[in-house]
């Protein structure tokens, strides 16, 4: 038995991790608007003994220079319904869903959780977001988003209301099977960091390697520690994207194989999403428009300066670099391997301190999934550190977070 549990989270947007994902043959791209889709998903999941199922979302169009692009494989469905649609469907893996604290208002967020948190019997769970993309302040009739340092202040007090609506509901209706949702949080930032670390009983970052996920638990650990808070009841879970098959060398095929299936179409309006510039009408050939992108882009400037800064200087040509940043999709971990090794390189990082389990993101849905469930998990299993039964019904018992968090509390 390990001395540390492991805990599995699925990140499950739109048809997969890998851009080109919704390509391979095993993957289900209409099935995403389709409730069989995700009573399979999440049996799935349920089967896999995961913590829970995180959904993303965003509240503006996602597209390029006004455009939607034609070959990205990103639905925008709301996440509250299709969460709630897998809470029919299953009886323990948690239902986490992103709402930001920029533009839903103390009460609206703390109703639509509380609702959940009952239909469900307790599993769910609340990734707490603010903003970050222009387009989205002309949606709610603003010109620009709040300064960011603002962002996470807002956030901060739409948490607190949100708690104070909490205990309210409680007192009046009995509460709701947790009291609240489970708080997650994405801290990159200083800001981010610091907001986690006030509030959030689980992480999902981003550490492409071992040493950046020990530094990154390790620093978070003593941020929680420093705003009064017990280290040891905040889950660290940093993305992973994994290709599987029989060995190593078959894995390395089957991901170029998989990437191949990106043409040089799909890699230029990816890039082009990306960097909320449309590059569609450059030349592939030709060199990276740098000037354009910096002028045409809604996104921070010095950020987009900075990605192009290698490849401009590098002289690499707009389509091949394109073709590159497809290739290391959100800067998440991704493996390459057998199911054995994927069990064995988790199994490191438990020990190592470099997280308390993963944010699993498929290159693609639902198949390489499926293989996860059925040749890793019982590897996990059988090294004592993956659960064989639920330990009970509600969010907070799957992570083994206490029953009742600090801020219910009478």
């Amino acid at each position: 038995m390990m001395s540390r549990p492991i805990h599995l989270w699925a990140f499950l947007q739109g048809i997969g991790h890998y851009p080109s994902g919704w390509r391979h043959p095993n993957a289900d791209p209409a099935g995403v608007f389709t409730m069989d889709y995700y009573a399979k998903v999440g049996a799935l999941v349920e089967k896999g003994r995961f913590d829970a199922i995180v959904f993303g979302d965003q509240l503006q169009s996602r597209g390029a220079g006004g455009r939607t692009p034609e070959r990205l494989a990103m639905p925008t469905l709301d996440p509250m319904a299709l969460l709630s649609a897998i809470a029919s469907v299953t009886n323990h893996v948690g239902l986490v869903n992103t709402l930001s604290t920029t533009y839903w208002t103390p009460e609206g967020l703390a109703e639509r959780f509380s609702t959940m948190d009952r239909m469900s019997g307790g599993r769910a769970g609340w990734n707490i977001v603010t903003t970050a993309h222009p387009d989205t302040a002309p949606n709610f009739g603003d010109d620009n988003l709040p300064e960011k340092s603002l962002r996470y202040k807002m956030a901060a007090d739409t948490v607190a209301q949100a708690q104070e609506v909490w205990r309210g509901l409680n007192a009046k209706l009995g509460g709701s099977p947790q009291l609240r949702p489970v708080f997650v949080q994405a801290g990159q930032s200083a800001d981010g960091r610091d907001f986690a670390a006030q509030v959030a009983e689980a992480i999902f970052c981003s550490a492409p390697t071992m040493e950046e996920g020990i530094a990154f638990r390790k620093d978070m650990r003593e941020r929680v520690a420093k705003a009064g808070r017990n280290p040891d009841a905040v889950r660290i879970m940093p993305g992973l994207s994994f290709i599987l098959a029989e060995n190593e060398a078959a894995a390395i095929a089957k991901d170029e194989a998989l990437l191949d299936l990106a043409d040089e179409a799909l890699a230029m309006e990816y890039l082009s999403e990306s960097l909320c510039c449309d590059l569609t009408a450059y030349d592939p050939a030709g060199p990276i428009p740098v000037d354009a992108i910096l002028e045409a882009t809604i996104l921070p400037r010095a950020d987009v300066a900075r990605a192009l800064e290698k490849p401009v200087a590098g002289r690499v040509p707009l389509g091949r670099f394109a073709a590159g940043y497809l290739r290391t999709p959100r800067g998440h971990n991704v493996f390459r391997g057998s199911p054995s090794q994927l069990a064995d390189m988790m199994l490191r990082w438990i020990e190592a301190g470099a997280c308390d389990g993963f944010t699993l993101q498929p290159a693609y849905m639902p198949g390489e999934l499926e293989i996860f469930v059925e040749e890793v998990v019982p590897i996990l299993q059988a090294a004592g550190a993956l659960r064989k039964y639920y330990p009970g019904t509600t969010l907070r018992e799957t992570m083994g977070l206490p029953l009742v968090p600090a801020d219910m509390v009478a």
